[in-house]
């Protein structure tokens, strides 16, 4: 047995003294991944004549050479980020013994909470680097000693710079304040004395004026939102302006002030589970053919308005089990502003007409994570809301309650994306279905990367007659939401270069036949092409233009157009260019001009809105200011 352990012991030895005295580093070895992981940093650009060679062997103090100069690097960084942050604890005062001192106004406490974040990033970057660096000094310690490297000593400046930015962490302003200005400009002019209508679904009267229907509005929002404690955090913002009447056609004062959201947020703790729960006035969205707010203005752009969150005054509890996670709310509609306060804001209806509106509603969200991974990746959603109505009218019947079921499904193969949604609506009366049939929507597709520059997908979409739901899932023309038509799309999006970018999509419907056309459906024999294709252009870093082009062309051949049936077929065209000029940091100024050319060619009930020739114009310009 002894001389087992000696015999061990000997072998153990000369093993060590042999890869001590390994003079190469071949390749395969851990340690020429490590450091590419370095190259990749930024700290190192190669090896000692500036390469990077994974497939040569090297010897160990090529490796010790290309370690060293890591090693400064990082000791540079540290030695920087350090000097950095005792900046900013100059500035506030933060320092062990010192009372802070507030800031000078509110822009310098966003200064300091941004440069204190990139502090943060830049540490986490640092934090891998130090690591890997550690886990190579002890393989070639010999040969780094000799070049007066001490990796130990690195890692206690990195602990210690890691202490002070956490303090400085906890030291900054636990409510922060940022506001937005926004002005808008919107003018009309007819074309030959035409009617047209816009986007909006506003009509250009033939005035013949070059601008007409002028109108001027205005918005600040201040959104303060913080920290509470370590476990509660608050948001609040608030909007004074005349945009939201504008947008929701509500008559005059033409100026409001609006609580747009107020909410907090907190973790309880139940049956040994946490949940994040939300109280007060708070977003939600959902999926677009379930909860998914239209949008309001297609040409002044006030990015508040963009996000397609409904605001509602209620609560939100989530729970998340890892690949689990489900969200209930219960919620009141609110209307944004207290001049109409009796008009609901979340309707059910499709691109024919309103069907009810939305006092009350409750539901259920949960999703499931089947696969998770970078570049592999399965999730599978489902979705149910009940909202009471009121006294309303679908389909001829009576109801005071809507259902809303939905299931989605979006996955990721390599280079392969699937998006699935199927939803249904019901309309109910007391607990009875009246309408359940022809009340349901899909939408299914395939995409498909060829590389960064160019992808392209596929799908198809199908939208039933009596399918409403607070939800935005397209646009053609004024028609918001288009229902009763069904059909193939296909959509391609490629970038040129960083300054020039293309996309096209093309859908081709026709009527699905489930109503009679009596009834006003659609029947197979109308059809309708719908292509919407854009330019974009980075002029110089200040100046990029855009356009693009919008077409509908309607093939009607039932008596839902009219009696006789059509026999002619209509188009929409619209033409729009876009010129934006960043202002600078956190301003920007946006133009846009659009030709409204539509002849629905002697069909009424397309609504465009005359039988006839419809041309207009339309320019806006927008200026957002961010402080």
């Amino acid at each position: 047995m002894k001389r087992w352990l000696i015999a061990v012991a000997g072998l153990s030895l000369m093993t060590n003294f042999a890869l001590a005295q390994m003079d190469d580093v071949p390749p395969g070895h851990w340690a020429y991944q490590a450091i590419e992981e370095l190259v990749q940093a930024g700290l190192i650009e190669g090896y000692p004549d500036g390469t990077f060679r994974p497939n040569r062997t090297l010897t160990r103090a090529e490796f010790a050479q290309a370690i060293a100069r890591a090693y400064r690097n990082i000791d540079e960084r540290i030695r920087a980020l350090n000097n950095r942050v005792e900046e900013v604890f100059q500035r506030i005062g933060a320092r062990p013994g010192e009372t802070p001192q507030p800031p000078a106004n509110i822009e310098e406490v966003r200064r300091q909470v941004q440069e204190l974040q990139q502090a943060v990033n830049e540490l986490k970057q640092l934090q891998s680097a130090v690591q890997t660096l550690q886990r190579l000094g002890q393989t070639f310690q010999q040969e780094l000693a000799s070049l007066g490297v001490d990796v130990d000593t690195l890692k206690k400046d990195f602990a210690a710079l890691q202490s002070r930015v956490e303090a400085l962490e906890k030291k900054r302003e636990r409510i922060t304040i940022s506001g937005d200005l926004t002005f808008g400009g919107y003018a009309t002019h007819s074309i030959d004395g035409l009617n047209a209508r816009t986007w909006n679904n506003v009509n250009i009267h033939p005035s013949g004026k070059f601008l007409q229907s002028i109108d001027a509005v205005h918005e600040m929002g201040l959104t303060f939102s913080g920290q509470i404690n370590e476990e509660v955090s608050g948001s609040a913002t608030f909007i004074l302006g005349n945009y939201l009447n504008y947008v929701r056609n509500v008559p005059p004062p033409a100026t409001d002030l609006v609580i747009w959201e107020a909410y907090v947020k907190a973790p309880i703790d139940l049956f040994g589970t946490r949940i994040d729960v939300t109280v007060g006035r708070f977003p939600i969205a959902i999926t677009p053919f379930t909860l998914y707010r239209p949008t309001w203005d297609y040409y002044l752009n006030f990015p508040r308005y963009n996000d397609h969150q409904y605001r509602v005054d209620g609560g939100a509890l989530n729970f998340n089990f890892g690949t689990v996670r489900l969200n209930l709310w219960a919620a009141k509609t609110n209307t944004y502003n207290s001049v109409n306060a009796a008009a609901p804001t979340i309707g059910f209806g499709n691109h024919k007409g309103a069907v009810a509106g939305s006092e009350q509603f409750a539901g259920a969200r949960v999703e499931f994570d089947a696969i998770r991974g970078e570049e592999t990746n399965l999730t599978i959603g489902a979705t149910y809301f009940a909202t009471g109505t009121g006294a309303a009218t679908f389909a001829g019947n009576p109801i005071n309650r809507m259902d809303v079921f939905g299931g989605d499904l979006k996955a990721k193969w390599r280079d392969f994306t699937v998006g699935v949604e199927y939803a249904q609506s019901n309309g109910v009366r007391d607990s009875d279905n009246v309408v359940d049939q022809d009340n349901w929507a899909l939408n299914a597709s395939i995409g498909y990367a060829f590389s960064e520059n160019l992808s392209v997908k596929a799908g198809y979409l199908e939208v039933r007659p009596r399918f409403v739901a607070p939800g935005y899932w397209g646009r053609v023309g004024f028609f918001v939401n288009p229902s009763d038509l069904r059909g193939p799309y296909a959509a391609v999006r490629y970038k040129f270069s960083d300054d020039l970018s293309f996309n096209a999509q093309g859908m081709f419907l026709e009527g699905t036949g489930r109503l009679s056309a009596g009834a006003g459906g659609y029947q197979t024999n109308d059809d309708l092409v719908h292509v919407v294709a854009g330019v974009d252009y980075k002029l110089t870093d200040r100046w990029n233009i855009s356009f693009n082009y919008e077409g509908a062309f309607w093939r009607p051949r039932s008596t839902a157009f009219g009696s006789p049936a059509p026999t002619t077929n209509p188009t929409w065209n619209y033409f729009t260019l876009g010129v934006g000029y960043d202002l600078g940091e956190n301003a920007t100024l946006n133009v846009l001009y659009q030709i409204i050319d539509a002849d629905s060619k002697g069909v009424a009930a397309l609504g465009a809105p005359g039988a006839g020739k419809n041309r207009g114009g339309v320019a806006a310009t927008t200026l957002s200011i961010k402080f």
